[in-house]
């Protein structure tokens, strides 16, 4: 199983209206698709803020 970040549908939206991104670049920086800052800070917030939970190896 791959590493993977989860959480509500509804909360990608609102995570990527406050990011000010596409919800397509949340989700790849949810699969860890991409590695950039952005993407690194998409973790971090998805984890702190809106209780995404990581999975996975």
């Amino acid at each position: 199983m791959n590493k993977r970040i989860v959480m509500d549908r509804g909360g990608v939206v609102k995570l990527a209206e406050s990011m000010n991104c596409t919800r397509e670049m949340v989700s790849k920086a949810l699969n860890f698709k991409k590695d950039t800052a952005l993407a690194r800070k998409i973790r971090h917030v998805a984890k702190s803020q809106y209780g995404g939970m990581e999975i996975g190896k």
